[in-house]
């Protein structure tokens, strides 16, 4: 509770009393309705209390027999775990039933908050609102009361536009142009010169695919008359590059700490 920014406000509490022909019930278990409220919007919450010892044989004792706590679904895609205050626990992937894990609020206004697992993502803060129910912070249809969703910043753009460099570099040399990853075009031992440069800006494809980046990259190969016909011509392609994925929905990085990428041309 220490955790939350607006905390529970009890505005009225009133005891089920019962009926029995009029008489007040003497039964041992009843029905206490309690009206509260968090910023400002009011819910009412029905509690089980029973009887206990009295005090002195005298004061009526009663105990609370469920706890006012709501259960609060939490998935992330790219986070290991996130904070709420100073409380810390682990954020474990989406389910096969589309349902995150389940963690116990009392009610109040909490913030969720990622914990950033490299240099490559950002944390992005979600505040969720706990009431009786949970005032999910998705729209999109996930089963999900929270999604924390990895927000990837320049660092990656940057780790890209490096790893891509490195390939184009790498295929724009003699042999270097004869490894598998290289367009097909240019894969030959007939080409005996080839040039090629990655362009100096690179983004993602779309906002949706923050982890899948393109490029278009001309090669000029000049071509012996070994198996082509001889001269030299511009080979047009596109360059792929996909972020890896470790098994728990983290980036996949290398022993130096940079993205794992998928590279490939394309026509």
């Amino acid at each position: 509770m220490s955790s939350a920014q607006l905390l529970l406000v009890v505005e009225d509490i009133s005891a089920g009393e019962g009926d029995n022909d009029g008489k007040k019930s003497e039964s041992d278990t009843r029905t206490a309705t309690a009206t509260m409220q968090v910023n400002g919007e009011g819910f009412v919450h029905e509690f089980t209390v029973t009887k206990t010892k009295p005090t002195m044989g005298v004061l009526d004792n009663w105990q609370v027999k469920d706890a006012l706590v709501t259960q609060v679904s939490v998935d992330a895609q790219g986070y290991a775990q996130f904070t709420v205050g100073d409380v810390s626990a682990d954020a474990p992937k989406k389910q096969v039933t589309g349902e995150g894990a389940t963690f116990f609020f009392y009610p109040g206004v909490y913030t969720l908050t990622p914990v950033a697992p490299s240099e490559y993502v950002d944390s992005t803060p979600v505040t969720v609102a706990v009431l009786d129910v949970v005032h999910r912070t998705n729209t999109d249809g996930d089963a999900s009361d929270v999604s924390l969703l990895a927000t990837y910043n320049n660092n990656l753009k940057d780790a890209a536009l490096e790893a891509g460099k490195e390939v184009v570099d790498s295929c724009a040399s003699i042999p270097g142009n004869q490894n598998s990853v290289c367009p097909f075009a240019i894969q030959s031992d007939a080409v005996t010169a080839v040039s090629g440069a990655m362009p100096k800006a690179l983004g993602p494809v779309s906002p949706d695919q923050p982890t899948f980046f393109r490029a278009a990259v001309t090669f000029t190969a000049t071509y012996s008359n070994k198996y082509y016909m001889e001269g030299t011509r511009d080979v047009d392609t596109v360059l792929v590059l996909d972020v890896q994925f470790d098994s728990g929905g983290l980036l996949k990085l290398d022993q130096d700490g940079k993205p794992d990428f998928g590279v490939s041309f394309a026509r």
